[in-house]
């Protein structure tokens, strides 16, 4: 079960903000990532998403449950924070000159059966498979998240960044029916993400923009106004309408 907060609304999983000073480029987001009992949560996996810009940053927490995440420019960021056997959370908040979040996040456990043990944490596997990532070496990053996946298929992080290599992996691709075949994997790893969360907007985006890389324009602008009609007047609307107009050329 998927569960959508609001930063601003008073629900249980609430996400607390302080002000502080930040650069317009280098700002921050830090927080403390907790269970109901006030107990610190070790290998959270954070995510903030600015549409505005294109960047996603990443961060785990440590076994204190701090996260930091520094570089970050002005403006709304979309917050993900997910821990195997937890339910995850989403949010917005907002980075300025004059304001340098500082979250403090609290997961409700999930009610379900915990996942299989992992042979090491989270933030270990997410941090060798983005190294791999970050290199270059697209097939060893590819199975390092899929390795992480069937251990905890939860984890819609994991299927987002799975999507990501496969798109990657194809822009450097030459023969045509590999890059296909990577860009129809691509499709089926947001896919996948919205099956088990039709709310996430971004995997919405990116397989809208998959669909057309393929030529798919029917599927793609489909997606695309699904973005549009359930968020808008927001940044995700605007760049679906973006791509819509690409289609329509």
């Amino acid at each position: 079960m998927r569960r959508l907060l609001s930063v601003t609304a008073a629900a249980a999983l609430a996400l607390v903000l302080a002000t502080a000073a930040s650069a317009q480029s280098g700002g921050r987001i830090t927080g403390v990532i907790k269970d109901s009992d006030g107990k610190p949560i070790k290998g959270a996996i954070i995510r903030a998403m600015n549409d505005d810009v294109g960047m996603t940053l990443t961060s785990t927490s440590d076994d204190k449950g701090r996260f930091a995440m520094i570089g970050v420019r002005t403006g709304l960021w979309s917050m993900e924070v997910e821990a195997p056997s937890f339910l995850p959370m989403r949010g917005q908040s907002s980075v300025s000159a004059s304001n340098a979040p500082l979250l403090q996040v609290t997961l409700q456990r999930d009610p379900g059966p915990p996942p299989g043990s992992l042979s090491k944490t989270i933030a270990e596997e997410i941090n060798a498979a983005e190294t791999l990532r970050k290199g270059g070496r697209y097939d060893e990053a590819i199975a390092a998240y899929q390795a992480i996946q069937s251990k905890n298929n939860k984890l819609s992080t994991v299927s987002l960044m799975l999507g990501t290599l496969y798109r990657e992996k194809a822009q450097q691709e030459k023969d045509a029916a590999a890059r296909q075949a990577l860009l129809n994997r691509a499709i089926g790893a947001y896919t996948d993400v919205l099956k088990a969360d039709d709310t996430n907007t971004r995997a919405r985006l990116e397989l809208g923009v998959t669909q057309m890389a393929v030529g798919n324009n029917d599927a793609a602008a489909k997606a695309f106004q699904e973005v549009i009609a359930a968020n808008p007047k927001t940044n995700a609307a605007n760049e679906a309408a973006a791509q819509l107009q690409k289609i329509q050329k």
